[in-house]
């Protein structure tokens, strides 16, 4: 039965974003049953989803189409779902898709590129006229209700514009499939981990809640000097800031991973992508320092080991760490014991 624990799966997504076949790989490396919502419609009809269209209009197409995905949701066994493009259009959808046992995955690209994947194929009526300005306008219409329902993005543009078919669909697949793992195992993890910007005492608070806890404690600063042999600046400098933060993402990884409970320093950036947020998921326990930008800026000035980041960064960061957190802790006036006496009774 689905549940937080065992949710469905569905991908969302304009046309010509692949939802059909990666999900249908995903389902298989999950071991779950797959559906294509545009199938069953056609199915239920007796006519193909072109057909509905121009007999029935858009309205009663909308109304099969949310039908379909509420009684595929209600269904025992967790599924991996392939919604059609405007699912999310409906009310009645988007309501059932922010449900505990559902897990949205988005599958996003621009829209010049969809148009050229999407332009002709006989089940899209909509691309019919002009394919790239349609598809930019559903894009904007949309883009809101595929933001509210969301769990997790996937830019698949690079895969499938750079790689052939069946190895870019592949490789796709298998993020699908290791985000649905994390995102059943969320909050498994014995961990306490601290996130925030650069400055909010991370590893100092981290250290204290370490010591009196007795467990170790996992600075991602230090342990990517380790791995790499250079500083997080250095390699901003060398390799770029998303090569940097590709190695914060993995050194958090491999700590949540670890069967033995433990405290972690994350790096900032983690909450960037939706992979990092699932993983920091997975915790036990996440807590946000938040501090005032003035303060941030004071504490970080004199750092020599990591890279400099915008204020407009940081602010940005500011929802989700929100969205990772389980326990929020200003830390502005307090002493490192004191977050830590915070920490420790959230």
């Amino acid at each position: 039965m689905a549940d937080q624990a065992h949710p469905h799966v569905v991908l969302v997504g304009l046309s010509g974003t692949g939802k059909t076949s990666i999900g249908r790989l995903a389902a298989q490396r999950l071991s779950m049953p797959f559906l294509d919502t545009d199938a069953v419609i056609e199915e239920r009809a007796g006519r193909s989803v072109r057909e509905v269209f121009a007999l029935e209009g858009e309205p009663r197409f909308r109304e099969y189409e949310a039908d379909v995905v509420a009684d595929v949701l209600s269904a025992e066994p967790p599924t991996v779902v392939a919604a059609g493009g405007g699912a999310v259009v409906t009310e009645r959808t988007r309501c059932r898709l922010v449900e505990p046992d559902v897990f949205v995955v988005w599958l996003t690209a621009q829209p010049a590129f969809l148009a050229s994947r999407a332009a002709g194929k006989v089940h899209r009526p909509l691309l019919d006229d002009d394919p790239a300005a349609t598809m930019t306008r559903l894009s904007i219409e949309r883009g809101p209700w595929f933001e509210a329902v969301v769990d997790a993005t996937i830019d698949v543009q690079p895969a499938l514009r750079d790689e052939p078919k069946p190895q870019a669909k592949a490789r796709l697949a298998d993020v699908v499939t290791d985000m649905t793992k994390l995102r059943q195992a969320a909050r498994t993890g014995d961990h306490i981990v601290l996130v925030g910007a650069m400055g909010s005492g991370k590893s100092t608070v981290g250290k204290v809640v370490a010591s009196r806890t007795g467990r170790p404690y996992v600075d991602s600063d230090e342990v990517i000097e380790q791995r790499c042999g250079r500083t997080a600046r250095e390699i901003a400098e060398a390799d770029g800031l998303p090569a940097l933060h590709d190695v914060e993402l993995s050194v958090v990884r491999d700590a949540v991973a670890d069967a033995q409970p433990s405290v972690i320093g994350s790096a900032a950036s983690v909450v960037d992508s939706s992979v990092g947020r699932l993983v920091l998921h997975t915790a036990r326990q996440v807590v946000w320092l938040r501090a005032d930008a003035d303060v941030l800026a004071r504490r970080s000035a004199h750092g020599t080991y990591r890279p400099h980041v915008d204020p407009d960064v940081v602010a940005r960061r500011a929802p989700l760490y929100r969205e990772v957190a389980t326990t929020i802790i200003d830390v502005d006036e307090l002493t490192a014991e004191e977050v830590a006496d915070k920490a420790l009774a959230g």
